[in-house]
């Protein structure tokens, strides 16, 4: 199975990011981790062995992303408007930084995210 690991700085988020891309072809899937979760988790409990009939096919490409939970919705040591700021950082970086990866990776017209497929 195509494994591939990403890291580069995020100039929205101000630091680095990282993710892991599986397979080489089919619908992209951007995959989130639990709260409070780092990117390699979906592969460390399982789902991606789970789904690996599927991505070794060509029907899936998976994007397991990071996040900044941490940084925005858990942060109790800043106001809300901080908490929402960030997080409103991190959905530039998806819009900005993640999806141009994937459309760079991968044609396919249709893209799903948290099991609600739209285009890009």
């Amino acid at each position: 199975m195509n494994r591939e690991y990403h890291k580069w700085h995020s100039p929205r988020l101000g630091r680095d990011m990282e993710l892991l891309v599986f397979g080489h072809s089919g619908l992209p899937v951007m995959a989130f981790p639990t709260s409070g979760g780092r990117f390699y988790e979906f592969e460390d409990r399982g789902m991606i062995a789970a789904l690996s009939g599927r991505i070794d096919a060509g029907h899936l490409q998976v994007y397991c992303v990071d996040s900044v939970d941490m940084e925005s919705w858990y942060n109790r040591n800043v106001p809300p408007r901080w908490r929402i700021a960030r997080h409103v950082q991190f959905d530039d970086y998806l819009i900005h930084e993640v999806v141009p990866l994937v459309r760079q990776k991968n044609q396919n017209p249709k893209f799903v995210s948290l099991g609600c497929s739209f285009g890009f």
